[in-house]
Formats: C-alpha cells, structure tokens, sequence
C-alpha cells in the first residue's frame, strides 16, 4: 500500500510503469510517442505556415481580395498576434499543468486554433464583415490552450543525463517542421493567388489532424506521461481563480471596447496597451516560477544559467520576428520573382529556406546521436548557431548597402536561406533542449513557457519598431543593424560559456 502510494506521488517520468517508454527506441532510437509529438509538428507546421503564407497578403491586399490594411498595421497586427500568443501561452502552460494535462491540452488547443483559422476560410462579403471576422480569428490565434506542452513532453520522454538522444529529439521535430514547410507555402502561396479562403481552410483541417493524431497514440506511446496534471489545482483554488479571470475578462473587454467606440484610443493606442503588457506579464511570471517555495536550492541554482540564456534568446526570438514579416514584404516588393516567363508566389522562397532545413537537419540529428559531436558543448552549439544568424543577414545586408535597385536578384535570398538554416539547427532545438534539462521536476512546461516569454518580449519590442519600419524600403535597413547585435549576442555567448557550462 505504501509502494503504491509512494510510486503515485513520483513523477510520471520516474514511475515504473513508464520504464518501457523511457528504453523505447522503435521511433530511428526513440520512444514512440517522439514520433506522434512529430507528426503533430508536422501537422501544425503546415497549420501555422500555411496561415503566414498568406495572412499578411490577405491583410494589406485591397478589398475585394482582402482586407485593404496598410503594409504597416498588417505587420503590426500580426506582431500583436504574436505577442498575445505568446503571452497567453502562460495560461495554456498553467492549463496544461494545473487542470487538463498536457495530452488534453495539445487536443483542447488545436481544437481552438482550428476554429481561428476556420473563421478566416469564411469568404469576406464586406470589408467590414471580413474586419470582424480576422479580428476575432486573430484573437483566438492568442490562446494557445496547449502551451508549451509538446516540448515539455517531449522532454519527459528522455531520462535527464540523456542528453544527447533529448538534443536529437528536438532536432527531429525541426526536420518535421522543415517538411511541412517545403510544401505548405508554395501550395497554399499559390492557392492564396487566386483564393486565400482556401488555404486557411488548407490550415485549419491540419491543426485538427495534430490533435487527432495525439488523441489517438496517448495512451499506446505515452504510458501516464503528461496523462494527468502534475501539479493539480484545488477545485476552492479553481472557483476563485475562475471569478478573478472572468471578471478581469470582462472587464478589460468592455473597457478596451468602450475606449474604441469613444475614439478616446485608435489602433496605435490598442497596440501601446499590448507592447505594455509584453514587458510586463513575462517578468512577473519569470519572478513568481523563480520565487516558487517548493523548487530545492539546486535546481534554483540551475535557473541561473536559464536566465542568462533567456535574456540572449531574447535578441534572437527578436530577429525572427521582425523577418516574418519584413522578409514577407521585402520579398513582394523588392525580389526578382519572374523566372520562365512564370511569376512565383512570394511565399514560394520559404519553401526554399524549408528544403535547406530538410537537407541539414538530419545532418544534426545524426551528428548528436552517433558521433563525437555530441560532446560539444551546448553553448558552444548555440553561439555558434547565432554567429551564422549574423553572417545570414550579411548576405541580405550587402545588396541593401552597395546600392538601390528597383528588383533584387533571389539568390540573395538563397544564400540567405542557406546560412540561416544552419544556424537555426544550432540555435532552435538546442535552446528547448537546454530548457528541458534545466527544468525543475513538475515544472517542465512552465520552463518551456518561461523560454517562449523571449519572444513575447520580442514582438512587443517588434511592434514598436515597425512603427519606425513601417514600408519595404525602410525595412531592408534592419538587415545590418541584425547582423551587429547578433554578432556582438554570439561573442556574449561564448564568454558566458564556461560559467553557464558551470550550473547546468
């Protein structure tokens, strides 16, 4: 009795009836459900690329093609987008731990993402109708329900000194997202030529086929991993907290509402209240999972290093965020796109930085798995990996600065592409990997939403940077001033290293 009391209160990862998950290797030397969590990658890569494919497009495009924003409020838009996602991604992490568990989670949230880019396929029979519609599309695209729960489940499939399968792993669901993305753009790109409704519909059934394939493999491929909450909410503690966040709710609904209607704050206005709070509910929940009473001395210490790598991560989320979208217009605008006589969709390129993702990340994968590499340092890996941001955006940087052209050649592009994805095969997996190891037991997705806080950090320094960038000229300029911060990042990297390498 006291056995089985005591084995019921360990973590799932410890528990002996999750030993055979933890030896499996059926997935190329992994556990099954590794491979799931890819395939739910997969699906929600092509989900997501597919909708940042044509979303912008579709935005600023004029009425009765789209919505008819400026270039500059759509960006902004989808940096607020962004920002929210990744601010409401704490609640989706308490969700998942406190009330549904991750499995649950992963199936709630893209049930709800499914339904955001479902709104966006209903064809527009008004510019203000079409508004409505992508206004409130974008709202529920900031409630990620699941969280940070694929990558904290993936990290629990590994025991904690495995590290090198762990780096592995998260390098695979790279190769996933580098699949889906070979093909999602230039498809749904080309679809979006001619009908965007298509291809949200396109990304809407994918991210139904992600919570299908967890819901299906749960229990065959996880064992009691991420089954159940790991740090259950009372249900007193749950009435109170659900009155709070109601009425919060409510309350910031109706204010920002009236406020609207008032003309008291215009769209700027709105996007000041979301950069405010980008700042200021990723510190607050940074200070309260570092304060937390029942984390042991040693793992707080291991949150040292965590804290340095975030503020780093912080610079470089940065960087991706101001490409999505800059790339995006520079790309339509700038970018020699003909070839044959055939006009290419501009987010045919991506596919091109996703079979270069294809290509290398395999490369990775076998080099942390069965070679000696797998001894580099992991911060050696990773300011490595921003050094090659930097010179990715060099490429790009030296046709803005040698001179004015009305169409760039795309082998900028190209070369771009290139550099940067092996840049992100050392940066991207390894950052997750890094957060997996450095989590407390029962705190793996707050730590894998702790991470993700760079880039909510990110979008709202993004969004007021496009208030500065707001056309495809003044855009191209970020491209060199990128590539300084991110080589002065590298350097910064590398001079941490050994007392980073100290506390992990």
């Amino acid at each position: 009795m006291n056995n089985s009391s005591t084995a019921g209160n360990l973590p799932a990862i410890e528990r002996p009836e999750n030993e055979a998950i933890l030896n499996d290797r059926r997935f190329f030397g992994h556990p099954r459900g590794l491979g799931a969590l890819a395939a739910g990658n997969l699906f929600n890569s092509i989900a997501w690329s597919g909708v940042y494919a044509i979303l912008i497009y579709y935005l600023y495009s004029p009425y009765t093609k789209g919505l008819g924003f400026s270039q500059g409020q759509a960006a902004s838009m989808i940096a607020a987008m962004g920002a929210c996602n990744s601010m409401f991604v704490i609640l989706g992490s308490w969700l998942a731990d406190r009330l549904l568990g991750m499995r649950k989670a992963i199936i709630a949230g893209n049930i709800v993402k499914a339904a955001a880019f479902g709104i966006l396929a209903i064809p527009a029979f008004s510019m203000t109708q079409g508004r409505i519609f992508a206004f409130i599309s974008l709202i529920l695209m900031s409630l990620p329900i699941m969280g940070a729960s694929n990558s904290s489940l993936t990290g629990q499939l590994y025991r904690n000194g495995d590290s090198g399968r762990r780096d592995a792993a998260f390098t695979i669901h790279t190769v996933a997202n580098n699949i889906a993305g070979l093909v999602t753009p230039v498809v749904i790109g080309f679809i979006g030529q001619h009908n965007y409704h298509i291809g949200f519909l396109i990304s809407s059934a994918a991210a139904l086929m992600y919570g299908l394939t967890i819901l299906l493999t749960q229990h065959k491929f996880f064992g009691t991993i991420g089954d159940k909450p790991v740090n259950p909410v009372s249900v007193k503690d749950l009435k109170k907290i659900s009155v709070i966040a109601i009425s919060i709710l409510v309350t910031a609904v109706l204010l920002i509402t009236g406020l609207v209607l008032k003309k008291v704050i215009s769209f700027d206005g709105i996007m000041n209240i979301v950069v405010t709070f980008t700042f200021i509910i990723p510190i607050i929940f940074l200070t309260n999972l570092v304060r937390k009473k029942d984390i042991s001395q040693a793992d707080r210490n291991r949150l040292n290093p965590f804290l340095k790598l975030f503020l780093i991560q912080i610079v470089i989320a940065l960087t991706g965020t101001m490409t999505s979208t800059a790339i995006a217009v520079f790309t339509e605008a700038k970018v020699n796109r003909v070839l044959f006589n055939i006009t290419f969709a501009p987010a045919t390129f991506t596919s091109v930085s996703q079979a270069y993702g294809l290509i290398l990340s395999p490369v990775f994968v076998w080099l942390w798995t069965n070679t000696k590499a797998s001894r580099v340092k992991t911060t050696y890996k990773f300011g490595t990996g921003i050094f090659l941001y930097a010179f990715s955006y060099i490429v790009l940087a030296i046709p803005v600065l040698i001179g004015t052209y009305d169409k760039f050649s795309p082998m900028w592009l190209l070369g771009y592409y290139f550099i940067f994805g092996i840049g992100d095969n050392l940066t991207y997996p390894i950052g997750n990997s890094l957060t997996a190891r450095l989590s407390p037991p029962n705190y793996e997705t707050q730590m894998q939403t702790a991470w993700s806080q760079a880039g909510t950090i990110a979008n709202g320094i993004s969004i007021i940077l496009f208030k500065i960038f707001t056309t495809a000229d003044s855009q191209l300029q970020l491209f060199p001033i990128m590539s300084a911060v991110l080589f002065v990042t590298g350097f910064l990297v590398f001079f941490l290293s050994k007392r980073v390498e100290r506390d992990i």
